[in-house]
């Protein structure tokens, strides 16, 4: 027997697979966070978050440009599915 994926037909399948790879890299990031010395506590404290620019500098400060390029990918390709997919229905 073999495993038939089919994305346009199995589309729930694929993003919950994606989800579930975002949540184990975002589990896996907050075990790691976990770890910090605590003079890296009391600096985290003093950055205030205001505006996109300074989140996106923050959330560089800790995590790889690469993952940060990855959930961009994933949210924008979940997006354009399901925009480009709203009018069409299911074929039962």
């Amino acid at each position: 027997m073999m495993l038939y994926l089919y994305v346009l037909q199995n589309q729930w399948l694929v993003i919950a697979l994606l989800a579930g790879a975002a949540l184990v890299l975002l589990a896996a990031l907050t075990y790691q966070a976990l770890w910090l010395p605590r003079g890296v506590e009391k600096q985290s404290e003093t950055i205030k978050v205001r505006g996109p620019l300074n989140f996106l500098r923050w959330l560089r400060s800790f995590m790889p440009w690469v993952i940060i390029i990855l959930f961009g990918v994933c949210i924008a390709f979940t997006l354009f599915e399901v925009t480009h997919n709203h009018a069409i229905p299911p074929n039962w």
